[in-house]
């Protein structure tokens, strides 16, 4: 009897990781960014997963040279996310250096966050507004660019 016992527990032990490994838990998003006004520079972007350090301390980030920049649109690939919540904010980073560049605090490149949210007074769009289910690879997203300053 205990060896019976042991044997299912072990068969199913053997098969629930089995069907666990065979599930998988990330997948590719595509973006499509766009209103781009220049073909120059970076797409940066910053994904949180939670509300906990939105949107400055993105607890992933990606970039991608911009290339085959059509009417104002890129389209990207972002790999291995895990499913689940996401909020992505963007930088059209013209100039490649990585940072957000102000004058007299507005912003002089573009950004953009998901579900296109929109900003109220100076500050981001809560992670709540940004927020989004991504449930399955190969999934779809846009983000309009926007932009105050006159650029580079």
């Amino acid at each position: 009897m205990n060896k019976l016992i042991f044997f299912t527990l072990l068969l199913g032990a053997c098969c629930g990781q089995h069907s666990y490994s065979q599930s998988p838990r990330t997948g590719t998003l595509e973006i499509r960014f766009s209103n781009l006004r220049s073909e120059e520079g970076f797409m940066a972007i910053g994904i949180n997963f939670t509300p906990d350090g939105w949107p400055r301390k993105a607890h992933k980030e990606l970039n991608w040279k911009k290339i085959d920049v059509k009417d104002g649109v890129f389209v990207v690939q972002a790999k291995d996310l895990p499913f689940g919540t996401l909020a992505i904010s963007v930088l059209d980073d013209e100039n490649g250096n990585f940072d957000m560049d102000m004058t007299l605090g507005i912003p002089r490149e573009g950004y953009g966050f998901s579900n296109d949210a929109p900003i109220r007074g100076l500050s981001a769009p809560k992670f709540e507004a940004c927020a989004f289910e991504f449930t399955k690879s190969g999934q779809q997203i846009s983000i309009a660019l926007r932009y105050m300053g006159k650029g580079k």
